[in-house]
C-alpha cells in the first residue's frame, strides 16, 4: 500500500482580492469613458427670467371683473352671431364639381 502525501491547498485570498480590485477598477474606468458628456449648460429658469415673470405665472384672472369693466362694455362686436345662413364653401369638399 502506497502512502500519498498531498500538499494542502492554501486559500489564495490575496489573489482573489487583487482580481476583484482589477475588475472594479476596469469597470470604473469603462464607465468614465462611456458616460455621456454635457456639451452645453442648461440654465435654470430662475437664472434667465426676471422676478416679474414669476409673478405673472402666479397671476389669477378675474373673469367677472373683466366682463363688468366699463371699457369692456363699450367695445363693439364686429361679427354677427349666430352666423348668417349663407353657406361658406361646398357642403362636401371631396365631391367633384
Amino acid at each position: 500500500m502506497a502512502i500519498e502525501i498531498k500538499k494542502e491547498n492554501k486559500s489564495n485570498l490575496g489573489s482573489w482580492i487583487m482580481i476583484l480590485l482589477i475588475v472594479v477598477l476596469g469597470v470604473w474606468i469603462l464607465f468614465q469613458f462611456v458616460r455621456p458628456v454635457k456639451l452645453i449648460h442648461v440654465p435654470r429658469p430662475e437664472d434667465v427670467l426676471p422676478q416679474s415673470s414669476f409673478e405673472l405665472v402666479q397671476a389669477q384672472l378675474d373673469i367677472q371683473g373683466v366682463l363688468q369693466d366699463p371699457v369692456f362694455q363699450t367695445l363693439s362686436s364686429h361679427i354677427s352671431w349666430p352666423p348668417s345662413e349663407v353657406p361658406l364653401g361646398k357642403p362636401n369638399p371631396f365631391r367633384p364639381f
